[in-house]
């Protein structure tokens, strides 16, 4: 039961608050459970909450792996290509003014008040068009497949990399899955996460590793002879190790899925159930000749502090 709120019409009656009018920009549809209030800049927004019956999971017919990037922001297992639109980086000389402005006005004034809201709208205004990027692009991507598999990548991680993180940010990988997969949940179809480790490394088609760096673009295994983007085999290779935990999915093109690959972890591990690697030693692989023995020793004995081995 709704407590502390009540819609009328176009009002929003809030306890101790009274009448609000609103602006409903589309029907609710469901059983209204909660009411949020929330603040952006200049603008005050009612979220709801409600109850919808639940739709039966499908059979998945068509699969696509998605390996996202910089260059561009994903690569399907289809070859195709979905270009960055480098929001941030199209308004960053008016953000960079506007913020310049600020700098200079003085602090408790009406002018620096005006100021600061102008930088917010100008942030506001980037932050919407990227949602507005990515709800249409993970919208593509559950009409047109049952099963989009992506990488398990540890976002917040690559995020300290100061040479990538503010292109990472902007590209928005973890809103583009997080959106891919309650809409995918709407519909009854399916989003699953492979293991990353090594899906550009991987030949898609014979499995042996060919290491490469990422200036290398290009996949050329030697043992198979197969030339393709280093990112289409990237998305192949995570579309095949969540096919190898269900040989019954097809991909896009109707090719089955679960072929044979050089794999020592397990191909697909469910984000609900993630399972601790097992510890080793990091002493092993530094040279007592190049640290010194101070360095190994003292390595060791976080070890056995930290771990309590």
């Amino acid at each position: 039961p709704q407590v502390g709120f009540q819609i009328k019409g176009r009002k929003l009656i809030l306890s101790k608050v009274g009448d609000i009018s609103i602006k409903l920009h589309r029907p609710i549809e469901g059983i209204v459970k909660t009411c949020t209030i929330q603040h952006d800049v200049d603008r005050w927004y009612a979220c709801f909450a409600v109850e919808l019956p639940g739709v039966g999971k499908i059979k998945p017919k068509t699969a696509t792996g998605v390996d996202v990037g910089l260059e561009s922001i994903v690569t399907l297992s289809t070859g195709e290509k979905v270009e960055p639109p480098k929001l941030l980086k199209r308004s960053e000389m008016k953000l960079t003014r506007e913020q310049r402005r600020l700098s200079r006005k003085k602090k408790g004034s009406k002018n620096r008040s005006r100021q600061r809201l102008k930088v917010a709208r100008a942030h506001r205004k980037v932050r919407n068009q990227r949602l507005d990027f990515t709800h249409k692009l993970s919208r593509d991507l559950v009409d047109r497949f049952d099963l989009v598999a992506f990488e398990d990548l540890r976002i917040r991680n690559m995020l300290k990399n100061h040479y990538l993180a503010k292109g990472i940010a902007d590209a928005s990988w973890h809103l583009l899955q997080s959106l891919t997969a309650y809409k995918a949940e709407w519909v009854g179809k399916h989003t699953a996460f492979a293991v990353a480790n090594g899906t550009s490394q991987e030949c898609s088609c014979c499995g042996e590793t060919v290491k490469k760096s990422l200036a290398v673009r290009m996949h050329r295994c030697p043992h198979c002879n197969l030339t393709i983007d280093r990112d289409h085999n990237a998305a192949i290779n995570i579309l095949k190790r969540v096919g190898r935990d269900a040989p019954d999915l097809m991909t896009a093109r109707g090719l089955p899925l679960g072929t044979p690959m050089k794999q020592e972890v397990p191909a697909f591990r469910p984000r609900e159930d993630v399972t601790p690697k097992k510890k080793t030693s990091l002493t092993k692989f530094f040279d007592k000749a190049d640290l010194g023995v101070d360095a190994i020793n003292n390595w060791a004995e976080f070890e056995k502090r930290f771990y309590g081995g």
